[in-house]
């Protein structure tokens, strides 16, 4: 003796069923805020080469804060000296991070700018000008 119910359970449906596969019309309704247009390639490409330069710039900080010899006769002194070079080494990874956070939505060239802008701003220059000293 079958259920009724046991026969429902193991069917898939059919084409007027709206979660079928094959049918005709789908009952999903996506808002148009919600449909973003997709980054090119040529895009990712740029934003992957900017990225590369942000990493060289945080391992150019390393190298310029192991080079400093720097040390200051109190002990909230040389902990501060210390913050600062923490969030010196720090700083091209939190530039990138921000303006790929708060320039979402905004036109491509808006990024690039402020990306070019922080590989001025973030630079280890310690790094680039201590050959010269």
């Amino acid at each position: 003796m079958r259920d009724e119910t046991d026969e429902d359970a193991l069917s898939w449906g059919d084409e007027s069923d709206p979660t079928h596969v094959e049918a005709k019309e789908r009952a999903v309704a996506v808002p148009f805020e919600a449909v973003r247009p997709q980054t090119s390639s040529a895009m990712l490409v740029v934003y992957g080469v900017f990225s590369g330069a942000y990493l060289i710039y945080v391992v150019g900080w390393i190298l310029a804060v192991q080079r400093d010899t720097i040390t200051l006769p109190t002990l909230l002194g040389e902990i501060m000296y210390q913050f600062g070079e923490f969030l010196a080494i720090a700083s091209p990874a939190v530039w990138l991070g921000a303006v790929l956070l708060l320039t979402r939505g905004r036109g491509a060239v808006v990024r690039l700018l402020w990306l070019f802008v922080g590989l001025l701003v973030v630079a280890p220059w310690p790094f680039f000008l201590g050959g010269l000293a």
